[in-house]
């Protein structure tokens, strides 16, 4: 029987328990260990992870990576560690995955993909939204064709952000990077772009943080590198979850509401059927199948480069009132 790939975890907070069972579930690896600080946090995991009680368990990553043989790690720690993490472990010849956002810096995130590159090893984002049969499908009616010139995008987040992370890191600017457009926003700046392939070439932003130290709604209004507008709205202080998606384009659109209800239009603006593919697979079980050689990265470190180019000019645009900020 083939050697399964042992796979160690940087934090098992709340996010961590998916991933443990995806990883699983692939049957070509194992969690080998975890580092995780935090004793609530830990038994939680173990909780809801049969056989997770059983792994060695670090405070410090670094101890981890010294003592345990791991072939690759899911990162899944406050954002502004993932660099600092991430570079570590792929200077120890370990592939990564990393939850989003990949870091907070556009000059940390070109040093990621450098160093990748140079040790030769796999570096992704936990963005499920590539696999998601909606997206996948709008995604490739674009690609198609199907829609002409894209014209105009738009997104809107609509979480009880603000509520649900009070008195949690997410907060805290020191170990969250930014607010809710760093965080789940982050999403939603990278899905725009995958979906359509086209760079944001501006921003104009504005937010409000309420009565914290980190950015809670936000809207931002951009121009693309083709010419085409977008809107995308991130607004955390909301009764509930809602998202929303419309592309237009000269020869027709598509419009994605909460995920599930999708309509697609002709030139004519008649409605089309929409078929969305069947498809299964997730960041996790990409990951272990591109460490095996079997298949292409879909979430490649690229995208988080993209994503904090348009987040910090957000950022920029805001602290200005709302000026116009070029992306790099």
């Amino acid at each position: 029987m083939a050697k399964k790939l042992r796979i160690g975890f940087i934090g098992a907070g709340g996010i961590a328990v998916g991933h443990y069972h995806r990883i699983l579930e692939t049957k070509k690896a194992v969690v080998a260990a975890l580092t995780e600080p935090s004793d609530a946090n830990l038994k939680n995991f173990c909780r809801q992870c049969p056989g997770a009680d059983e792994l060695p368990v670090y405070g410090d990553y670094k101890d981890m990576l010294k003592k345990e043989t791991l072939d690759g790690v899911v990162i899944l720690s406050p954002h502004t560690v993932h660099y600092e993490q991430s570079s570590y472990s792929l200077n120890k010849g370990l592939h990564v995955l990393t939850e989003k956002p990949m870091v907070c810096t556009i000059r940390h995130a070109k040093a990621l993909i450098k160093k990748a590159k140079a040790v030769d090893r796999t570096l992704m984002i936990s963005y499920q939204r590539h696999f998601e049969p909606p997206f996948r499908y709008m995604r490739s009616q674009i690609q198609k064709g199907k829609l002409g010139e894209i014209e105009f995008v738009q997104a809107v987040m609509s979480q009880e952000w603000l509520r649900l992370t009070r008195n949690t890191w997410r907060q805290i600017p020191e170990l969250s990077g930014g607010g809710q457009l760093n965080d789940s926003g982050s999403h939603l700046v990278d899905i725009l772009m995958w979906m359509t392939g086209m760079k944001v070439k501006e921003v104009s932003a504005f937010q409000v943080n309420f009565d914290t130290n980190v950015d809670i709604n936000s809207t931002l209004a951009m121009v693309f590198e083709n010419g085409a507008l977008g809107s995308l709205s991130i607004i955390g202080n909301a009764p509930g979850w809602y998202e929303d998606h419309s592309i237009v384009g000269s020869k027709g659109a598509l419009y994605l509401r909460q995920g599930m209800d999708m309509i697609q239009q002709n030139a004519a603006g008649k409605n089309l059927k929409v078929k969305l593919p069947k498809y299964t697979k997730n960041p996790d079980s990409n990951f272990i199948a591109v460490m095996l050689g079997k298949e292409e990265p879909e979430t490649p470190p690229e995208c988080g480069l993209r994503v904090i180019e348009v987040t910090e000019a957000a950022w920029k645009s805001a602290a200005a009132g709302g000026k116009p900020v070029r992306v790099p």
